[in-house]
């Protein structure tokens, strides 16, 4: 009798443990593939950096970078809210970069910047649906989760609040 119960017990475990991590690794998936969007539109950026003359600008840009890197090895939260920082940045960037006088170069850099912005954005909405999946599938047994699991809920991008 304790042997079934014990069986039943862990299979009961089993069952939940894989219905949340079916949610977190699909989370994971589009985390990594938003991070190797963000990786390559840095190298372009890098690249058109120097022909920035605002010299603040491209410091706080090379910092803000650098800041995601490290914070994108702690935890989903912390780099995203250091993503969404860096967003913010690149706005005001992408306005000087549109003003400025581009050789041909330059401009086929720029282009290239903005078709990975445009794929980070849509790789930001499928990370959020799917953070909202994983933090719903919580809500549903939210003491095992936390005390058993060590599972909690993730930021979504229109939710990230400073920390």
């Amino acid at each position: 009798m304790i042997v079934f119960l014990v069986v039943f017990v862990a299979l009961i475990f089993i069952y939940i443990r894989n219905v949340y991590l079916k949610e977190f690794i699909e989370v994971t998936i589009i985390y990594k593939s938003l991070c190797k969007l963000l990786n390559s539109r840095d190298l372009l950026l890098l690249k058109i950096l120097p022909d920035i003359k605002k010299k603040k600008q491209k410091e706080r840009i090379l910092l803000l970078i650098d800041e995601r890197n490290k914070k994108s090895k702690i935890s989903y939260d912390d780099a995203i809210f250091a993503d969404v920082e860096l967003h913010n940045e690149l706005k005001a960037f992408y306005n000087d970069v549109d003003k400025m006088k581009k050789n041909e170069l330059q401009m086929e850099i720029f282009k290239k910047i903005i078709s990975f912005e445009n794929q980070i954005k849509n790789v930001r909405k499928k990370y959020s649906v799917a953070v909202e999946k994983y933090n719903m599938s919580l809500t549903i047994h939210p003491k095992f989760c936390v005390k058993f699991l060590h599972m909690k809920p993730l930021e979504i991008y229109g939710n990230v609040t400073k920390k």
